[in-house]
């Protein structure tokens, strides 16, 4: 049992399914339109678009290198550590990368505020970014460059020779004049000079160059917008950069010079430091030089004077310790000064730009590594002030520390100062004990050795920094940068977009999704009963579906002998479906009701071509025309009212049946009798014993008695009679009939008011939404049914085509 549940449930789906797919492969018409209209759009978007191409370089960001490029070099190992390079962080590169600062100078080196481009004549010919094959040079006719990265204008120059060009001005559309290549261009918002490029020919005499000229700031925006870089890898410290663009050459420009600029800021960053020591020890070398002559000419004068030739000692273990202590005091002098130079040198700088002189030779490690970190933290604030500002809370955070590492440096060099100074005073005891132990040392010469004594200091001094100098220069001239090229700009020949096959299954999803769109949105706001499936779906049988068939105003009986067209065929299975409802026990007449929701649903026309064909089978059959207050069978059969009708025989008693039959002279077996005068009371008349009276007679002369009834929904007058029908046909017309409106029917259906009650669909499209319900006879004879007084028009091709859609 439960087998047999899933598998009418499967069943369902299926059909669901099916019924779906056919509701919407029924407006194929729309479908195929759709798809040629986007797939045709599509075509000719691929064929004018130009075609944009992905460029992509790499570099290495080398490992932090704090010995700079001079490790190694023994003799030069004072040097090491500050010098030598900046720490290179993954993480600041890529922001150096991306900074503006980096992307304007890169924009200026290669003129990218101004672009030109060429139009084909061939429409397949898309409009062409010209660069490296440019016929022109645009340049600045103002002495400073400023007033030209301001400049936004969009020209056409047309090449009219060898010497000339016509000048455009689309922005304004005005024409400038006709002017000669490098004659200044006076534009509204600056000057320009046109001058002939490298690639210029005369294959371009006569052609159109568009120049757009944009400000500087606009480029730099779209760049940073339109440029990738990133780490290839997290664990990696490899930088990719991407550009996509119209022109290949153009980007591999942009890619590898904005490589070029970093690699020279970076060099530039370095030998910053080198280049404020080698100035500061030239600055030094020039006082000690002046400072050697005064005590060089003061030894020549003091010789001179005392006519001192050579130089004896009579005590030469103390000249050996003396000499020992000399040099201890000649190398705390040195110090001294240098501690002297280092802490005036700071006392003369109160901000935050400027570096250190580092490695001068100072012994003290806590001053060396505190001169590193404030020019480290130099460097640092000069990078983020490229993306912020001074008021930047890290800006103020490293100027906190270089306030106090400059207060505890200060305070470093007085404590070395004090450390030296007591030292020089122990080592100057030891001298003058020395020397009163030479007590045969002349006067002379204990002076003049004091005069050699500075000689010697200054001459150290000046050799000292002179070898410092000879190392600065190397390192000036040693310093690298601290990325390497991985890969110079590089592209695919393919383009990236636009993406031929994606654009073209878009098309084609779009020439699918949008008649579908539609055709669903239409169907939930779509409230008309269309075929049988809908009035089964609200739960009321369904006897049959009359296919909508096209019958002239004067021919409304569209069945007969001999006719077998779809109609026809339909109300021959209807009179088949109408027999089963019935009581075959009884052998009287049989009546059968026939009403709608409201007019103009063909009930009338459905009662007339029922009777027809009930009357086509050989059964005596009668039409009753009960609808009292619009009566339409006369009018429906063409016939004069020459007799009496159900109104009469109502209101008058005397009046027998056989003075209100009419009985067809085509067809012996069908008659009818017309409604009659329309009676002021039509509810009244209907309630009065003579219908009873004229159903029986009736019954006894007649098989069947058809009778065309007044519209439930808008009177009450077939509800008062319904209990004498055998059987309540309730015509349904399709695509015209709100479904709500059959709330009437369903709540007569279900309160069970009516006898043996089935809905008949009339005027059902062939193929169109709910048809095709197992006929089982496919006509297509492409007629149309108009139902009541309107005539169905000719209509013309394409509403023909597109009719059911």
């Amino acid at each position: 049992m439960d087998n047999l549940k899933n598998n009418n449930l499967l069943d369902d789906q299926e059909m669901n399914l099916r019924e779906i797919v056919d509701k919407y492969l029924f407006h194929w018409k729309w479908f195929l339109i759709c798809l040629i209209i986007s797939v045709t759009a599509a075509f000719f978007y691929l064929i004018n678009k130009t075609p944009v191409y992905q460029s992509n370089a790499s570099v290495l960001i080398k490992e932090d290198q704090k010995t700079g490029s001079l490790a190694g070099l023994g003799v030069l190992k004072d040097l090491i550590g500050v010098m030598g390079g900046v720490s290179a962080n993954v993480d600041n590169e890529l922001e150096i990368f991306k900074s503006r600062t980096l992307i304007e100078n890169t924009a200026k080196k290669l003129n990218l505020n101004v672009t030109q481009s060429f139009d084909g004549t061939n429409i397949n010919i898309k409009t062409q970014v010209l660069y490296l094959n440019a016929p022109l040079v645009i340049e600045s006719a103002n002495k400073t460059d400023s007033l030209f990265y301001e400049m936004k204008e969009s020209l056409e120059i047309r090449i009219i020779d060898n010497y000339k060009i016509s000048i455009y001005d689309k922005e304004n559309r005005r024409s400038i004049g006709d002017f000669s290549f490098d004659q200044s261009v006076n534009l509204t918002t600056g000057k320009i000079n046109i001058k002939k490029s490298n690639q210029f020919s005369s294959s371009w005499f006569g052609n159109t160059v568009y120049v757009n000229i944009v400000p500087l700031y606009e480029v730099v925006d779209n760049l940073q917008s339109s440029l990738k870089i990133d780490l290839i890898k997290k664990e990696a410290t490899i930088i990719q950069l991407g550009l996509k663009g119209t022109n290949i050459d153009k980007n591999h420009a942009i890619l590898n010079e904005l490589i070029n600029q970093h690699k020279t800021s970076t060099i530039t960053d370095k030998n910053e430091v080198a280049s404020i020591t080698s100035k500061f020890i030239n600055e030094r070398m020039k006082y000690i030089v002046d400072e050697l002559a005064d005590v060089e000419s003061e030894g020549q004068q003091y010789k001179t004077k005392y006519k001192l030739v050579d130089v004896a000692s009579d005590a030469a273990v103390y000249l050996k310790k003396e000499g020992e202590t000399d040099k201890a005091i000649t190398e705390a002098n040195i110090q001294l000064s240098l501690a002297d130079y280092l802490n005036d040198y700071i006392a003369k700088r109160n901000g935050y730009d400027e570096l250190l002189p580092a490695n001068l030779g100072i012994s003290d490690q806590s001053v060396l590594l505190m001169t590193n970190q404030f020019n480290q933290l130099i460097l640092e604030r000069k990078k983020l002030l490229q993306n912020s500002s001074e008021k930047s809370p890290v800006i103020q955070k490293i100027e906190g520390q270089l306030s106090g590492l400059k207060s505890s440096l200060r305070e470093s060099l007085k404590n070395m100062k004090s450390l030296l100074q007591l030292q020089l005073n122990n080592l100057n005891l030891k001298e003058r004990e020395y020397q009163s132990r030479i007590a045969s040392i002349p006067q002379y010469e204990k002076e003049y050795r004091n005069i050699m004594r500075q000689q010697q200091i200054k001459e150290t001094l000046y050799l000292f920094l002179l070898q410092k100098r000879e190392e600065n220069e190397i390192t000036l001239a040693a310093s690298v940068a601290n990325t390497k090229v991985v890969d110079y700009a590089f592209s695919e020949r393919k383009p990236v977009a636009p993406k031929k096959t994606i654009i073209l299954l878009g098309a084609l999803l779009v020439g699918l999704v949008v008649p579908a769109l539609i055709l669903y949105v239409r169907d939930i706001l779509d409230n008309k009963i269309h075929g049988r499936k809908d009035v089964e779906k609200i739960g009321l049988p369904v006897i049959g579906e009359i296919p909508l068939a096209k019958v002239t105003s004067d021919k409304k009986v569209v069945v007969g002998h001999g006719v077998r067209t779809g109609i026809a065929e339909a109300y021959r299975l209807l009179r088949t479906n109408i027999n089963f409802m019935l009581d075959t026990t009884k052998n009287d007449g049989k009546i059968i009701f026939v009403t709608s929701t409201i007019a103009q649903e063909g009930k009338t026309f459905t009662s007339i071509n029922l009777a027809q064909t009930l009357a086509l089978s050989g059964k005596k059959t009668l039409l009753l025309g009960l609808d009292l207050r619009s009566p339409k069978v006369l009018q429906y059969l063409n016939i004069s009212d020459s007799k009496k009708g159900v109104s009469n025989f109502l209101s008058d008693a005397n009046l027998s049946i056989d003075e209100l039959i009419h009985i067809d002279p085509n067809n012996a077996n069908f008659s009818f009798i017309a409604s009659g005068p329309i009676p002021p009371n039509p509810a009244e008349l209907l309630l009065r014993n003579r219908l009873d009276e004229l159903f029986d007679l009736l019954r006894q002369r007649f098989d069947f008695i058809v009778v065309d009834t007044a519209p439930i929904g808008l009177v009450t007058d077939t509800i008062m009679i319904t209990s004498k029908s055998d059987v309540f046909i309730y015509v349904v017309r399709a695509n015209k009939l709100d479904k709500r409106m059959l709330d009437i029917g369903i709540n007569l259906f279900k309160e069970k008011k009516i006898n043996n009650m089935a809905v008949l669909v009339n005027g059902v499209e062939l193929g169109g939404k709910g048809y095709g319900y197992g006929y089982g006879y496919g006509y297509g004879y492409g007629y149309g049914y108009g139902y009541g007084d309107t005539e169905l028009k000719k209509k013309k091709f394409f509403q023909r085509l597109f009719n059911k859609s």
